[in-house]
Order: C-alpha cells, then sequence, then structure tokens
C-alpha cells in the first residue's frame, strides 16, 4: 500500500555542517552554554510564531537572525521537516502547530540553537520548555537569548493589544476545564464614554481607570473595580467604551463569570503588560459561598486576585446586585471600587433622546411635563428610555395616520413597563397608581384622541 507522505530527513542530516544554505558554523569539543525555562502553552505558542517571522522576514530584529527553521510532530519519530503551518494572518504571523521547533539563530554576533519542546509527564502532564544551546566558543549569553525571545514574541503576539473574547468551555468534573481558547474582535464599537449618562462621581472613576491603563508604563499601578447595577445601566456599553479607549494600548480579554476555568483566565491575561480581565456576571463566581455549589472555584478566584496584587493586571467586573457577591471577594485590597450604575438621571432623559431621534413632535411629547413625571417615578433606565424611543418612532411611522398623540406615547410606556418589569399577577391598574385612566388608554390608543 502506497502513502504520499512528505520526505523526512534525521535532524543530523539537516543540521550537518557545511551542507549549502543550511550551513550551521559549529565548533565541536568546546564548552556549551546553554539556558532553560519552562513557559506556559500561550507563550510556547507565541515563541514558535515569532521565531517563524523572523526567519519569513514578516518581522525583523536587528538583534537577532533566524538561519534556520524546522518541526519535529512527535518525539517518537524524531525526524524534521518543514513547519506545519495552520493560518497565517495577513501581516505574515502564523500558527505553527508542531510539537518541537528548531530553530537556528545569530544573536550579537553568536550562533545558538533554540528548542521548544512539549512533553507529556507522567505526574505533571503537558509542560512546555524553551532550551537556548550555544553553538560556540562565544555563545555564551543563552540566558539574555532566552528571555529577550519570550518577551518580543510576546510583545510581537498575533493577541497582543486586541479586544479578546473567552470561547466558553462547559465544566467537566471528571478531566477537568478545557484549555481556553481566544478569538479576536476585530471592529470595535465606537463607542465613547463621555456618551453614556453617569453621574458625575462615576464618570471620574471611569475616566482614572482608562487613564491608568493608558498610562501604565508610567504609573504601574493597576485597578480592579466592579460595576453594580441592574440590566440597562449601560454596564455594557461601559466595557465597551473602556476597550475603544484603550484599543492598542492594553489586551483586553472578556469572559463569563460563569467559565470555571479562573487559573488559566488569570494566567493568559497577565501574559500581557498592560491587560484587563472583564469578568460578566462576577457574581456567578463569587457569589455566596453559603449557597455555592463548588466553592473551590471562590477559592481559586481568591488565591487569584492575592497572588496578582502587584500584577500590571486590571479587573473589571460586572453584577447586576453588588449584594450577592461574597464579602471576602469585594473587599477593600482585593478590588479598588464598586461602582453603582443606577437609573438614569431624570435631567439626562431629553439628552438621551435628542440621541436617539430628532423628530420635533417626538422631542415635545417626551419633555411633556406628565411624560417626564412617569419616567421620573419610575426610575427607568437608559436601556428603557432608548428602547421606548425606538418603539414610539416605529408606531408613529406605522399608525396609518398623521402625527402622534401624547395618549399614544403614555401607552407605549405602561405597556413596556408592564413588560419588562411588573409580574403580571402584581398589576391591577397598569403601571401607575397615582395616574387615573391608563386602561382607557390603552383601549382607545388607535384612535388619536
Amino acid at each position: 500500500m502506497s502513502h504520499n507522505l512528505p520526505r523526512f530527513r534525521p535532524i543530523t542530516e539537516v543540521f550537518r555542517p557545511g551542507r549549502g544554505p543550511e550551513s550551521i558554523p559549529f565548533s565541536f569539543g568546546v564548552d556549551s552554554f546553554n539556558a532553560q525555562k519552562e513557559i506556559n502553552n500561550w507563550v510556547f505558542d507565541f515563541t514558535k510564531t515569532y521565531l517563524y517571522a523572523l526567519y519569513t522576514k514578516a518581522l525583523t530584529n536587528p538583534e537577532l537572525e533566524v538561519q534556520a527553521y524546522h518541526g519535529m510532530t512527535s518525539i517518537t519519530h524524531p525526524v524534521i521537516t518543514k513547519p506545519n503551518i495552520s493560518f497565517q494572518t495577513d501581516k505574515g504571523l502564523a500558527k505553527v502547530e508542531d510539537s518541537y521547533v528548531y530553530a537556528h539563530v545569530k544573536y550579537c554576533g553568536a550562533y545558538y540553537y533554540v528548542s521548544l519542546i512539549r512533553m507529556n509527564e507522567e505526574m505533571r502532564g503537558i509542560v512546555h520548555e524553551i532550551v537556548i544551546s550555544g553553538t560556540s566558543q562565544d555563545s555564551k549569553r543563552p540566558d539574555s537569548l532566552r528571555d529577550m525571545i519570550t518577551k518580543e514574541a510576546i510583545n510581537n503576539s498575533m493577541y497582543r493589544g486586541k479586544l479578546l473574547r473567552v470561547v466558553e468551555a462547559v465544566h467537566s468534573c471528571g478531566s477537568g476545564p478545557r484549555p481556553i481558547d481566544v478569538e479576536i474582535i476585530e471592529d470595535l464599537e465606537n463607542a465613547v464614554l463621555d456618551d453614556v449618562f453617569l453621574p458625575k462621581p462615576i464618570m471620574r472613576e471611569l475616566k482614572r481607570y482608562i487613564e491608568c491603563i493608558v498610562r501604565y508604563d508610567e504609573l504601574k499601578t493597576s485597578l480592579r473595580y466592579i460595576l453594580s447595577g441592574p440590566p440597562g445601566t449601560a454596564k455594557t456599553q461601559v466595557v465597551r467604551s473602556i476597550a475603544k479607549a484603550c484599543e492598542g494600548k492594553a489586551t483586553m480579554i472578556l469572559a463569563s463569570g460563569g467559565d470555571w476555568r479562573l487559573g488559566q483566565l488569570f494566567s493568559f491575561a497577565n501574559i500581557f503588560t498592560p491587560a484587563i480581565l472583564c469578568v460578566d456576571d462576577i457574581d456567578l463566581v463569587v457569589g455566596d459561598r453559603n449557597r455555592m455549589s463548588d466553592r473551590n472555584v471562590l477559592g481559586t478566584f481568591l488565591q487569584k486576585l492575592d497572588g496578582f496584587i502587584n500584577s500590571q493586571l486590571f479587573v473589571l467586573a460586572t453584577t447586576n446586585d453588588k449584594k450577592t457577591l461574597d464579602m471576602a471577594a469585594s473587599r477593600p485590597g482585593r478590588f479598588d471600587q464598586v461602582l453603582d450604575m443606577g437609573a438614569l438621571e431624570p435631567r439626562n432623559y431629553l439628552d438621551l433622546v435628542k440621541k436617539r431621534t430628532q423628530d420635533p413632535e417626538l422631542l415635545a411629547l417626551f419633555g411633556d411635563g406628565d411624560v417626564l413625571a412617569l419616567l421620573k417615578e419610575r426610575g427607568v433606565v437608559g436601556a428603557f428610555l432608548a428602547n421606548l424611543v425606538k418603539q414610539a418612532v416605529i408606531n408613529k411611522k406605522t399608525n396609518g395616520k398623521e402625527g402622534f398623540s401624547k395618549k399614544e406615547l403614555m401607552c407605549i410606556i405602561t405597556r413596556s413597563y408592564k413588560g419588562f418589569y411588573l409580574e403580571p399577577q402584581k398589576v391591577t391598574v397598569g403601571f401607575s397608581s397615582g395616574l387615573e385612566g391608563e386602561d382607557e388608554w390603552e383601549d382607545g390608543e388607535t384612535d388619536g384622541n
């Protein structure tokens, strides 16, 4: 039976001194200078990509030249071939799938082998290592070469400075949590923090948070904030605004509070400088310990917070209710601020409406004293008001007649509030007992009177 397999050559054949363009200067019988270090799987992949980019000239480094680059898939079949590339970005950064990579490099006038090795150890599981070996008498700087390669690999990673979303995985008690995977969010929404209607003290704190990220190289201080508030209070918009303001200046990782791979999330985020780990619905992780089915998750989270106190890692967490958080998790020291994202301030109602429509008739109706009093009494959130404007615009365009009445707007408010906020069995006369005739509004909402 015939198989169409690539032609492999043993490592001694490829690296034989004096073999044409793959010739490698090597002095036998001299002392060898070596350095090795265990690295995590992400840095392992970044380093394979970086060295390959130098080899193909997609990237350049005046101190480092990669003269040969080879991969090996299995240690049980120790032959090498061209690297196995799964995909390549438009900037030439490639994902190398080989478990073993061997490169010959020239660094500061001396020659070294760089070996990247993925091993499965019986006691510890999968282990990744980078090994630097000098090949001549003047190859005396393997430590500095190793550190420089890993640092530059991270700095030139396709993920650095990007907004990343963690691909969620179902927790498995039997085999443990699956390794994390991330995807790049290419097109960031053009969100601006100043467009979010927030109390001035909250706005100041959020701008300080952004400034500490943007000026991290100077300030060297990371912050950890919790955004607390019911749905519709602009928490998501704030996160998008921070991501946009920090685009290219920090790596931001979006994760769900339902993801059990906390240790891996913190380790991955801590690779980058600076980095923002955003955990949505953090109460799923650090809720009341007396009600949690797996207290180990809370313990892991607390350990990670304490372990990275002096790191460059920023944390931005959201919750619908801060009262559901474990006191030990949300105490000062583990978080710097808990910001209450409450109802929209009444003075901002018309400003938000104007951002959604310029229809003079609708603007006049939303500025009506009765309508403003109704919205203020219920303490509506920004998302509710934005949706209300959308419904009013649609109703006006589809009601089959000219104009739009105050009675119709009040009916939309009544119906929307009932649907979103009130339990059916609690509703008797609409959503405001202080207003007469709400049922009549609904009965005659299309007559325009």
